[in-house]
């Protein structure tokens, strides 16, 4: 009987490798950067904004006495809490008593990524241009996202006193194409004119945004002996490397930081990216964000009733725009 080799061996196991790999990003840069605020005590949360008017400076006339008098003012800023919640996971009896590759535990793999999932949904929600809402009927609380948040237009709900809305030159909304460093040193020199003072700002940009701001450092010269485009990178020769990369611009009007980032402008019926969500951007002064946790997310488990067990995430939050003055956005889908 001749030998056996291994192409007659039966019932082999297959070789299916002990890790996951997962494409997508996990990463969700703004929740993770923006400061926390204090618990809110309900669902509707108020705090106030100023601004110091201009005054004249003219002479005083010696012996004249005061007869008017003024103060100094305040208005309410608003917006409501919302309930996020995970659709929940769940692994059956059977599904425990398998083996998968990668997986040790498919209890707590599900687990984590129901946990994943609230992080991505809660980066998603805060960078929208949702406004906020009250419980009422089949509508959920909701709070304000970004985008509403830095609108030159007064909301539909809970709006932001006009004096406190960025102006119009804050935004740029044409096409991507048209954003070019001196349309940014625009938006940069009116968010400075409201603030009196140079902004600093953190910019979270889409990457077709990002790649058109870092192309700025290119440049592109048209020779006109020769009618050839002459284009200059910087270049690294003991790296062996081109390097496009720019992500801190510094105007005189102030700086901006910017970060790639891919959970911008995403609908909020499904959580897929839209057309707006790698060309859009917004510029954030840190200091004037708060993200207030009435319960931070937490993990809950629901009573296995035979099926296996079962549980979900949720956290309950408002995000803060303290004052929106010297803050800005790029919001095109072209």
């Amino acid at each position: 009987m001749p030998g056996l080799y291994e192409t007659d061996v039966p019932m082999k196991l297959q070789e299916l490798g002990d890790t996951i790999y997962i494409a997508e990003s996990e990463k969700t840069p703004f929740s993770r950067l923006v400061k926390r605020g204090p618990k809110p005590k309900e669902m509707l949360s108020e705090w106030p904004c100023q601004l110091h008017a201009d005054v004249a400076f003219t002479g005083t006339l010696d012996g004249t006495d005061i007869s008017a008098f003024t103060h100094t003012t305040r208005e309410k800023v608003s917006g409501y809490a919302m309930l996020l919640r995970t659709a929940g996971w769940q692994v059956t009896r059977l599904a425990q008593l398998i083996k998968a590759a990668g997986v040790k535990s498919e209890k707590a793999k599900q687990a984590a990524d129901d946990a994943l999932g609230l992080a991505r949904m809660t980066e998603k929600q805060l960078l929208s241009t949702l406004d906020t809402r009250a419980e009422s009927g089949g509508n959920t609380y909701r709070s304000r996202g970004v985008l509403s948040w830095l609108s030159d237009s007064e909301q539909g709900v809970l709006p932001v006193p006009a004096n406190f809305r960025p102006n119009a030159a804050c935004h740029f909304t044409a096409a991507l194409s048209g954003f070019t460093a001196a349309a940014m040193e625009t938006m940069l020199e009116t968010m400075a004119a409201a603030k009196k003072g140079p902004v600093d700002l953190a910019a979270y940009v889409g990457i077709k945004l990002k790649v058109a701001m870092s192309g700025w450092a290119q440049r592109h010269v048209e020779d006109i002996n020769t009618a050839q485009a002459l284009t200059r990178y910087n270049l690294d020769a003991s790296e062996k490397k081109i390097q496009r990369v720019v992500d801190f611009f510094e105007f005189d009007a102030g700086l901006v930081h910017t970060f790639a980032h891919w959970y911008l402008a995403h609908t909020e019926g499904s959580g897929a990216s839209t057309d707006y969500s790698s060309r859009s951007g917004v510029f954030l002064d840190m200091d004037m964000w708060e993200l207030c946790f009435l319960q931070a997310p937490t993990a809950w488990t629901v009573e296995d009733q035979g099926g296996g067990p079962r549980g979900y995430h949720d956290a309950v939050y408002i995000l803060k725009c303290l004052n929106p003055l010297g803050q800005g956005y790029v919001y095109t889908n072209s």
